[in-house]
């Protein structure tokens, strides 16, 4: 793993405590000298420099050495990352291979993918939350493996649900699809020094740059209690298929309870802003709090599998203005709000846009939704009809 970024020291109290004692008594002894002064400069600057990853702000030391795990097991390529801080962004290049003994759930193989994701080294709230990609990665794991939004793609046919829920994920929560990812993260899978009855260490990064803990924390400023947060949402309908449409967030009262995002900035972290993973829905994030930088979607992304004919990625689609609400609204013969909703733009909603879930919600054909709104959808062929889950019964919830 790359861990650049030490800065040099400039004064002499930066030193250790060993190193700056003797470096005082050599001031003493060469203070009238100039020759000696500029050799004692030179020998300084052969001096190894102590690390202080921390004091630069470059969170190199939460991710994982990787090369010290055995790997995704005999036939697959060994897992690669690497980190660095470049400017003001944190830079995590990845193959997406995981560090321990991969178990095949879906048809799609596991293949190395990589790359490079740029996260703001020094994250900011937004003045309001914005939506997850329905597609593709929302963050990264201290591990290197992308972190996906709480829906699966778009097959089996109707798709999006909670994959959770429908039991496709192995035992750390992760499988495969265009490449291996997270959609909830595994506090023991990413052996991440976890001390048992205490608070959670970082398990990811957001793509807004803000750490993502795992779910313990302290419940004061004293730390004089750890407790377990929770998510805020209520599942509300049935999570097979398009579960930002199953879930309904509240604000709920309690020190335990999180925010729409399922971050906080309460005394856990000293008031900074940041993540906890959750036993329930969203599992990791339910919405960003501060901003991706440009550039970290990409249309790739959206390409959900390596299997089959390559199709071209899902198209991203836009969160309509009122003005286009109104209008779609008119041409189909359906009350504006009732449109709103299905296009989750009510109740203060943060989701992604699915026009296929807003017009299965609607009774609608799909084509003729998107069109009404003035976003005409590319033509990528005919899903098959229903089918039942692939990998046995739901998880009762």
């Amino acid at each position: 793993m790359d861990r650049k970024g030490s800065q040099g020291l400039n004064r002499p109290t930066d030193l250790p405590p060993s190193l700056s004692g003797i470096m005082s008594y050599m001031l003493g002894l060469v203070a009238g000298s100039p020759r000696m002064m500029r050799n004692l400069a030179f020998c300084l600057l052969l001096l190894p420099a102590p690390a202080v990853e921390a004091a630069s702000g470059c969170p190199t030391d939460a991710f994982l050495d990787i090369s010290k795990f055995a790997g995704a097991g005999e036939g697959h390529p060994a897992p690669r990352l690497e980190v660095k801080c470049e400017d003001d962004a944190l830079v995590i290049r990845s193959n997406a291979i995981p560090h321990y003994q991969f178990v095949p759930i879906t048809p799609n193989p596991l293949v190395p993918l990589e790359r490079d994701y740029r996260l703001p080294l020094r994250p900011k709230l937004a003045a309001e939350p914005g939506p997850l990609p329905l597609l593709g990665p929302s963050g990264v794991a201290i591990n290197g493996i992308p972190l996906f939004g709480p829906n699966e793609g778009p097959a089996p046919y109707p798709g999006y649900g909670d994959p959770i829920y429908n039991d496709i994920m192995d035992d750390c929560m992760g499988h495969t699809a265009r490449q291996y990812h997270y959609h909830a993260l595994v506090e023991a899978c990413l052996e991440a020094g976890s001390r048992k009855g205490g608070p959670s260490p970082i398990l990811a990064f957001a793509a807004d740059g803000f750490p993502v803990y795992g779910p313990f924390g302290c419940g004061d400023a004293d730390c004089s209690e750890v407790i377990e947060f929770k998510s805020g949402w209520d599942r509300v309908a049935d999570p097979r298929h398009d579960a930002w449409d199953a879930y309904r967030f509240t604000t709920k009262e309690g020190a335990a309870y999180l925010d729409r995002c399922n971050g906080h900035s309460r005394d856990d972290h000293g008031g900074a802003y940041h993540y906890h993973a959750t036993a329930a829905w969203p599992y990791i994030m339910g919405c960003y709090s501060g901003t991706p930088l440009p550039g970290f979607e990409r249309p790739e992304d959206r390409q959900f599998t390596q299997r089959g004919p390559r199709r071209d990625p899902a198209p991203l689609e836009p969160r309509p203005t009122d003005e286009q609400v109104a209008r779609a609204a008119t041409e189909l013969g359906i009350p504006v709000e009732r449109l709103a909703q299905a296009l989750r733009l009510t109740d203060g909603r943060v989701a992604p846009m699915n026009y296929a879930a807003s017009a299965r919600a609607l009774g609608v054909e799909h084509r003729a939704l998107s069109e009404a709104l003035g976003v005409p959808m590319p033509n990528r062929g005919r899903r098959g009809p229903p089918r039942g889950p692939r990998s046995g019964r739901p998880r009762p919830r």
